[in-house]
């Protein structure tokens, strides 16, 4: 009887030389093993990193090795396997990919392959940049170092979504591509939350008795000293959980901001003692050159905070502060103004601005005891904020007309989001505030209500400086009027625009005319003179040289210059 699950002779040909064809195609030109070791490149207190040719591939690639001094001890052995499944598990853009897991035949020491990731740790980058290195301080600005942190978070984020916690997040553990990887490395310490540590007795008579670890090591305590949290420090390994990772990014948010760890001591003990209470330099202190946002520091004091229960929740929330961070979605609060509140006042110094959510302001100003209405803003406007940048005196004052909502941007925060912009934009910003504001102070305030005064008293000094100039006794002067608009312009801060439609009324009056060449004249330089006086009386400036000089004008001439008065105010209703 014939088996029928037996294969056919033709079957058994075919396998055969499907093996032999596999042979041939996976040949080893360098010897029967897959792996040819080129060079160590990295060594621990668990294994020793190799680089390594993988022939059946034909790539370079990075391969771990248990210690040969703990290859025989099973916690340890059981511990480098598992580290290398739950890698593994981590499948992540920003988790470095595991290849193989195998045993090595000639000694039965496990190993397992991963990506090679050409770059730098984090921590030699942070070196390079305290060392003022100028090609890092190029390449990892601010900006950059925050995204690369963000790849860290990411990274963490996920690995909790799967219930894993890292319990050693450093900048040794981080390592940057040549290409802008950002790659979170060696889970040697990453648990199953809800699974038990293999030596929780031993470690916990280690650290009572001694706490002398010198380097990270199973034990009570899990993670590199420089960073690790209280519950890490005190060895209550039960506590250790998802923000136990969160404090860990605290800490390595503190080391990336100002270029050192947040402990550091003499020896082992006093920076554990230091982890135990938190006992770090405020991050703002700690290196003040690096000038660090007050928004940045707020970030780490939670991720950093003592108690578990005031840290964020969770790494996303952690990510969404960050992400507002840098994007520029923050405001400093929130404020309502009652009707007849003043959100900023003349003469102070003001160093806020607001943007109007609800409600109406009106900005006005002051000269000679009159209040000049500039403008009136409602929802969507934006108020201040030539103060919220050069943090100077204000030259108005903005009150509530009615109930206003406003959000509140601070000088602080505004520095803070120039600073993110490259530092030539920033200067070009800063500059164009400050001149923008000089020039609105000088301006005469009149001009605010688009008052003609103080441009027809400009244009009488131009026609007498000229007249003194040529020593003219003729009281007709003709001068270019182009000329004369940017003289104008020059000294009084106006638009072109404004100063044509005043000189056209002046013309169409007859105060001045158009001469050869299309020039500006001026026929009679007493009668002028004395339209000043008269239009100088009808808008209240009673102060100056000029206040007690008497001006008797025949009923004709004062009812002419009454119209030209009235023309020029009609180019600039009041608003």
């Amino acid at each position: 009887m014939i088996d029928q699950n037996q294969p056919s002779t033709q079957e058994i040909q075919l396998i055969e030389e499907s093996k032999r064809l596999s042979k041939k195609l996976l040949q080893r030109p360098r010897g029967p093993q897959r792996y040819i070791t080129e060079k160590e490149i990295g060594r621990g207190a668990m294994g020793i990193i190799n680089k390594v040719y993988d022939q059946d591939l034909l790539r370079i690639t990075a391969m771990k090795i248990i210690q040969p001094q703990i290859v025989d001890m099973y916690s340890r052995f059981n511990a480098f396997v598992s580290e290398a499944r739950l890698t593994a598990e981590l499948e992540h853009p920003n988790i470095v990919p595991i290849h193989q897991l195998g045993i090595i035949d000639e000694n039965g020491s496990p190993f397992y392959t991963m990506k090679l990731v050409e770059g730098e740790p984090l921590h030699e980058i942070i070196n390079e940049l305290k060392e003022a290195t100028t090609e890092y301080l190029i390449k990892y600005n601010r900006h950059n170092l925050l995204n690369i942190f963000r790849s860290v978070c990411n990274a963490i984020a996920y690995a909790h979504s799967h219930q894993v916690i890292h319990r050693d997040i450093k900048p040794e553990n981080i390592m940057i591509g040549q290409f802008g990887e950002v790659l979170v490395m060696d889970w040697g310490l990453a648990k199953k939350l809800g699974e038990d540590d293999q030596d929780i007795e031993d470690a916990k008579r280690e650290i009572t008795e001694t706490k002398n670890l010198l380097k990270t090591q199973d034990g009570m305590i899990k993670g590199s000293p420089a960073y690790i949290s209280p519950e890490q420090a005190y060895g209550e390994i039960q506590d250790v959980d998802e923000k136990t990772d969160i404090f860990l990014l605290g800490s390595t948010l503190y080391h990336i901001l100002c270029h050192y760890p947040p402990y550091e001591g003499g020896n082992i003990m006093e920076i554990i003692e230091k982890a135990e209470t938190c006992n770090h330099p405020p991050l703002s202190e700690r290196n003040p050159k690096c000038k660090i946002p007050l928004e940045l520091e707020r970030i780490v004091n939670k991720a950093m905070a003592p108690l578990k229960q005031n840290r964020y929740k969770d790494v996303n929330q952690m990510i969404a502060d960050i992400d507002a961070f840098i994007t520029g979605r923050r405001v400093s609060g929130r404020k309502l103004f009652s009707p007849g509140n003043h959100l900023i006042e003349a003469g102070k110094e003001s160093s806020e601005c607001y943007i109007i959510v609800d409600g109406k302001v009106e900005v006005h100003r002051e000269a000679d005891g009159k209040k000049i209405s500039i403008a009136t803003f409602g929802a969507g406007e934006i108020i201040g904020e030539m103060a919220g940048i050069t943090q100077t005196v204000s030259s108005a004052t903005v009150t509530a007309l009615e109930a206003t909502d406003t959000l509140v941007i601070t000088h602080e925060l505004i520095e803070e989001e120039l600073q993110k912009l490259p530092p030539w934009l920033e200067h070009i910003i800063i500059s164009m505030t400050k001149r923008l504001r000089t020039s609105v102070n000088q301006a005469n305030p009149l001009l605010l209500e688009g008052r003609a005064f103080p441009i027809i008293s400009q244009l009488n000094l131009i026609f007498q400086s000229v007249s003194l100039m040529t020593r003219e006794e003729a009281k007709t002067i003709s001068l270019n009027i182009i000329d004369v608009i940017d003289e104008v312009t020059i000294h009084i801060h106006v638009q072109k625009s404004v100063v044509e439609r005043i000189i056209a009324v002046l013309i169409s009056s007859k105060l001045c005319a158009v001469g050869k060449n299309n020039s500006l004249v001026l026929p009679n330089s007493d009668i002028f003179g004395e339209f000043i006086l008269y239009y100088r009386r009808i808008i209240g400036i009673d102060k100056g040289i000029k206040k007690s000089l008497k001006l008797d004008l025949p009923t004709a001439t004062e009812s002419r210059f009454n119209k030209i008065v009235i023309k020029l105010n009609q180019l600039f209703p009041s608003r």
